[in-house]
């Protein structure tokens, strides 16, 4: 018995590798050869039966197919329960081979579906009925390499993506909610202090009491206050251009790629005497991706670390897969707690009334490293610094 069993398991693990056309061809084979078993025994019992009945009665039994009828042998010794079986053997003896046919296409048909078909598309259904519901965590699963379950892969694999897009969208409210609030403290500052200045001169210059140095001086920092406003807005401004940053990846050989950063390292050592050292050890050949997208990353990434590098700034630049990554050094005082756990954040600033906020800049490039597959993130030199490593995912084409 347990041979028999490891040869149907085997038989089954055969049938889900098989397309549903080689499945159902199968089957009806397996159905035929039973077909043929029970047709051979019933013919052969109905013919002992009629020996019997003929030996019984010294008749000669006449049998014959006809698409229009049958006909036994002479009825006239025949009669009762006899003439009753009689008839039913005669008739199983002809038309036996029919009957058993079309009852093996019917329970072939139904296991067919019950096996094959059903199982997956009540799988689809139920997960169309939680994707319906906005629940996207429940699996369509349903192990099998036809037809039915390449669908199943399929609605699985669109169940992920929505998943993976109902995450970014909840990510993304979360984020602008952050950004909503962090704009919302900051300008309350420098509206503070318009207010503030503007009661102040409403109330003492008609009496005369306000010299015109300390008008100038007040006014002028007024005139600060709605810098600042106006470069706040122009930040929310640059934060919602780039999270509709849309993709534009094209092929590009690697030494084309090089040849853009270098160009953007070129153009920062024209402002800066701190040294920029590059390495990078990537083999010749075609990526996808999108050019400006990791020139904006690298640009912003170099900028802000030349901003508190002391002396020096190493980038590395490396391809591990089809993950392209940049790794930028300074040799600075290196990203407090608080930026490590925060310096994405947009708005993040050390200081509480800074009025720079570099954590503007790391999160544009964690935004664009999102967009493009990969992530940002910050960490801190063993020895000195604080190192930023971008991750974009790209495609590869090798030359042959």
């Amino acid at each position: 018995m347990d041979w028999l069993e490891e040869k149907i398991e085997q038989f089954r693990r055969y049938l889900k590798k098989k397309s549903l056309a080689m499945s159902l061809v199968c089957y009806l084979c397996i159905g035929m050869l039973g077909v043929g078993t029970l047709y051979w025994i019933t013919r052969n019992v109905c013919q002992a039966w009629l020996e019997v009945f003929s030996t019984r009665h010294q008749t000669i039994p006449m049998i014959y197919h006809t698409w229009g009828g049958w006909s036994g042998w002479s009825r006239q010794n025949v009669s009762g329960k006899e003439k009753w079986i009689l008839e039913l053997v005669n008739f199983l003896y002809v038309y036996c081979l029919y009957i058993y046919t079309l009852i093996c296409f019917c329970l072939v048909g139904k296991i067919f579906l019950d096996k094959k078909v059903k199982p997956a598309l009540t799988a689809i259904a139920q997960g169309l009925n939680y994707i319906n519901m906005g629940d996207y965590s429940h699996e369509i699963s349903w192990h099998s390499e036809d037809e039915v379950g390449k669908l199943c892969e399929e609605m699985e694999q669109m169940r992920k993506n929505m998943l993976n897009q109902r995450k970014d969208q909840w990510r993304q409210q979360e984020q602008q909610r952050k950004i909503n609030a962090a704009f919302a403290h900051d300008i309350r500052t420098p509206l503070t202090v318009i207010r503030g200045y503007t009661e102040f001169l409403q109330k003492y210059v008609p009496t005369g009491r306000v010299t015109e140095e300390i008008l100038l001086e007040k006014l002028n920092t007024m005139h600060q206050q709605e810098e600042r406003l106006f470069r706040f807005s122009t930040t929310m401004t640059t934060i919602q251009n780039i999270e509709k940053w849309e993709l534009c990846s094209k092929w590009y050989q690697v030494s084309e790629v090089m040849g853009e950063l270098g160009a953007v390292i070129q153009g920062l050592r024209q402002s800066t005497e701190k040294e920029i050292c590059l390495h990078t050890q990537i083999p010749e050949q075609k990526l996808l991706l999108d050019k400006n997208l990791i020139t904006e990353v690298f640009e912003n990434l170099l900028s802000n670390a030349l901003r508190f590098a002391r002396n020096c700034v190493q980038i590395e630049i490396t391809l591990q897969g089809r993950s392209f990554m940049l790794y930028i050094k300074d040799d600075g005082p290196g990203f407090s707690k608080k930026a490590l756990r925060s310096g994405m954040d947009a708005y993040f600033s050390e200081e509480e009334n800074s009025m720079e906020h570099f954590g503007i800049g790391l999160s544009i490039c964690r935004m664009l490293c999102e967009n493009h597959g990969g992530n940002l993130t910050l960490q801190n030199s063993v020895q000195q610094g604080a190192i930023s490593a971008a991750t974009l995912i790209v495609g590869i084409q090798n030359d042959k």
